[in-house]
C-alpha cells in the first residue's frame, strides 16, 4: 500500500494512481523541489523564518511489540507528505531526487507495516550474515619491512581477503530478561591471488593457535560484558540504547546525528550515513524511528541510488549510498521501499586500496528478523549454509 492508498482511507476524493505513476510523480516532485526556491506560500515570511516543532510526548515501551493504528499511520503519512511537498524547517531536499523518493516510500511503508509482535515466552531472532574485509601483512614480509622501512608498513605491503561471519541474537519479549547471543567463528570466504590466499591461511593458523570457536553467550537485559547495550547507537559521549531520546522529525533527527558524530569520520555528511547503517544494523529499531531515519537520509548531500536491484544474502532491494572522495569508498544502505524494511548495508572500495581489486564490496551485512518460540542451547546453527562472498 502506498501513501495515496493510505490517505484514501480517511478521504474518499483521492483518485486512483498506479504504482508506477506514483513513483514517477515522486521523482518529478523531488526534482522540482531540488531546483527551485521555496514555494510562494512561505516566501513572504522571509529567509530567516524558522518553524518551531510542536512538543512531543515520549513513548512508553511495552513488552509486546505492536505497530501503528491505521489512524496513527494516516496522520504520520500526512506529516511526511507535508514535509516533502511544502518543506520542513530548513528542509533542502539535498539527496538525489530519485533517492529521496525511494527513501520517502520506505518511510511511508515503515509506518504501515507493524513491528514484529513478540508474545510472552517468545523471542525475536535477529540474524546478521556478514562478510568483512581482512587486511594485514604476511609473515614472510616481516624481515624485509623491518630492513627496508624501519618497520613502517607501506601501502604496497598490505594484503587483503574477505571473511564471513554470522551473529544470532535472541531478544525476549521482556527485554529485561536473559538474551541469547550466538557468535559464529570468522572464516575466509574469498581471496584475490596467491598472496591473499597466504594471508587467509596465516589467519586460520593464528585462530587455531588461540582456540577460536563458535560461542553461545547469555546477555542479562541485552547488556554486553563491557556494559554497552545491544542495539545501542553512537550517543556522542559513548553509546546509548534510548531510542526515545532521538527526534522523530527528520530535520531535527539529522541535526542531532550531526551533533552526536562530532568531528568523527572522513566527512560530516558521510559519517551520518555510517551512523544510520550502524544503527539500523541492529534489527530492533522501531518503525517510527526507522521512518524518520529514512527521511533524514533524504536530506544528506550527495546521497544517490547506487543500484536499482541490489541483493544481499538472497534478498533484493534498492541500494542508496554516498561516496567518500578522500578514500574513494562508498557506503550503501539497502532498503525495501515497498515494506520499509532494512535489508542491510555494504561498503564498496572503488579503487585498489588495501590490496583489494577495484570495485570490491569489502564488507556487507544482511539483517533478518523472525519471531521464534525458544532460543538455542548450543552453537549448532553456525554449521548451516553460510552467505556467499558478495552477498548475492
Amino acid at each position: 500500500m502506498d501513501e495515496i492508498s493510505l490517505l484514501r482511507r480517511s478521504r474518499n476524493d483521492i483518485p486512483e494512481r498506479a504504482p508506477a505513476a506514483i513513483t514517477r510523480g515522486r521523482a518529478a516532485l523531488f526534482g522540482q523541489i531540488d531546483g527551485e526556491t521555496p514555494v510562494a506560500l512561505f516566501s513572504q515570511l522571509g529567509d530567516d523564518t524558522a518553524f518551531a516543532p510542536l512538543p512531543s510526548r515520549r513513548r512508553r515501551r511495552t513488552a509486546a511489540w505492536a505497530g501503528f493504528s491505521a489512524l496513527g499511520a494516516t496522520a504520520l503519512v500526512g506529516a511526511l507528505v507535508a514535509t516533502n511537498v511544502l518543506g520542513g524547517p530548513g528542509w533542502q531536499g539535498t539527496a538525489e531526487p530519485a533517492a529521496a523518493a525511494a527513501l520517502e516510500s520506505a518511510a511511508v511503508a515503515a509506518l504501515q507495516v507493524s513491528d514484529p509482535v513478540v508474545s510472552p515466552g517468545q523471542y525475536l531472532l535477529v540474524r546478521t550474515d556478514a562478510v568483512y574485509g581482512a587486511t594485514g601483512t604476511l609473515e614472510e614480509d616481516a624481515d624485509r619491512i623491518r630492513r627496508e622501512n624501519n618497520g613502517n608498513v607501506q601501502p604496497e605491503d598490505l594484503v587483503s581477503f574477505l571473511e564471513k561471519m554470522r551473529d544470532e541474537v535472541f531478544v525476549p519479549a521482556d527485554r529485561e530478561d536473559l538474551w541469547v547471543w550466538v557468535r559464529c567463528m570468522r572464516t575466509p570466504v574469498e581471496t584475490f591471488g596467491p598472496r591473499s590466499e597466504a594471508l587467509a591461511a596465516q589467519q586460520m593458523r593464528e585462530s587455531a593457535e588461540v582456540g577460536a570457536a563458535d560461542i553461545l553467550q547469555h546477555l542479562p537485559g541485552g547488556i554486553f560484558p563491557g556494559g554497552s547495550a545491544y542495539g545501542s547507537y553512537n550517543g556522542g559521549n559513548g553509546s546509548s540504547g534510548d531510542y526515545d531520546a532521538l527526534p522523530r522529525d527528520p530535520r531535527l533527527l539529522l541535526e542531532r546525528i550531526y551533533q552526536l558524530n562530532g568531528s568523527s569520520g572522513q566527512s560530516r555528511d558521510g559519517q551520518v550515513l555510517v551512523w544510520i547503517a550502524d544503527t539500523l544494523r541492529s534489527g530492533i529499531v522501531p518503525a517510527d524511528l526507522r521512518a524518520a531515519i529514512y527521511q533524514a537520509a533524504a536530506l544528506i548531500p550527495g546521497v544517490t541510488i547506487t543500484e536499482q536491484e541490489a541483493t544481499l544474502n538472497g534478498t533484493t532491494g534498492i541500494a542508496i549510498g554516498r561516496l567518500e572522495t578522500a578514500s574513494n569508498r562508498r557506503q550503501d544502505i539497502i532498503i525495501d521501499p515497498a515494506t520499509g524494511g532494512f535489508i542491510g548495508e555494504r561498503y564498496v572500495q572503488l579503487d585498489g586500496a588495501g590490496g583489494f581489486p577495484p570495485g570490491t564490496v569489502t564488507g556487507w551485512t544482511a539483517v533478518t528478523t523472525v519471531v521464534v518460540d525458544s532460543p538455542p542451547t548450543d552453537t549448532s546453527t553456525c554449521s548451516d549454509a553460510a552467505p556467499g562472498s558478495d552477498g548475492r
